[in-house]
């Protein structure tokens, strides 16, 4: 985990890497199958937002904890494969709190802990299948003894990215790409990700020119009280955060035992 001064930017201060964060990443990893790689390392990814007041989050880029896994689920259609494309490891930031008047408090108490973050192929095919996968994830997270996954408490958060496929004349039509940002409950998942298809179906109505690259993708966050997703911010490549490795940590050997 890292320091404070670290978390808010202070000159000097250094990171340190916590080896049980590591040990946990790997056992989730291989629980999701996934294939372990013998070097590992940090990187710095570049950007501003009022929870990272130091302008760069210690993440993962090319060299992830684990990679190329799958988890397997139960549905009403029956079982499904949803490839894991990896398992990083990372710093959390800090939350960003919108509901207290007109103005945004930031709380950095959990900026700089560390933070797994699990990223599937696009195999999920509902809000349905998603609902059960989150919840399945959260059991084996739990079962692991990896983290409580408190939804309540921000432990465990999804931000499902969706679009559809739109089979018009003949052809499949994509809608640009929405991440829903910091779901904090497997209602909010599913609610949001419906929403989410009404609205990009009624936009690609309106507008047959809402397809994916010719109109941007997007970040969104969710309002349950009103039951909608808002805009935020365009969505980032990973060409805008400018990676580089980490100067900091050094990289990480892992053992075959």
């Amino acid at each position: 985990s890292c320091v404070w001064g670290v978390c808010l930017g202070h000159p000097g201060a250094v990171p340190v890497l916590k080896r049980r964060a590591v040990d946990l990443a790997l056992l989730t990893g291989l629980a999701l199958s996934c294939k372990i790689p013998k070097h590992t390392k940090w990187d710095r990814k570049s950007y501003y937002y009022p929870d990272l007041p130091k302008n760069y989050q210690i993440s993962q880029y090319d060299l992830p904890l684990a990679a190329d896994g799958v988890f397997e689920i139960d549905t009403d259609a029956g079982a499904r494969r949803v490839r894991i494309r990896r398992a990083h490891l990372e710093e959390d930031a800090g939350k960003n709190i919108h509901d207290a008047g007109d103005y945004t408090l930031v709380d950095l108490n959990r900026a700089g802990t560390p933070l797994l973050e699990i990223v599937t192929e696009p195999d999920i095919a509902s809000a349905d299948e998603a609902y059960v996968f989150c919840i399945e994830l959260q059991r084996l997270i739990t079962h692991l003894g990896v983290g409580d996954a408190d939804m309540q408490k921000g432990q465990m958060r999804f931000e499902p990215n969706v679009n559809l496929v739109i089979q018009s004349d003949g052809r499949d039509h994509k809608t640009p790409i929405a991440e829903v940002k910091n779901l904090n409950s497997f209602r909010s998942v599913r609610q949001a990700i419906e929403f989410e298809a009404r609205r990009q179906f009624a936009a690609w109505q309106e507008d047959h020119d809402y397809q994916l690259g010719k109109r941007p993708n997007e970040n969104r966050g969710w309002d349950a009280d009103r039951g909608v997703t808002e805009f935020q911010r365009g969505k980032e490549d990973a060409h805008d955060y400018r990676y580089f490795p980490d100067p900091d940590l050094v990289p990480v050997e892992v053992s075959p035992e």
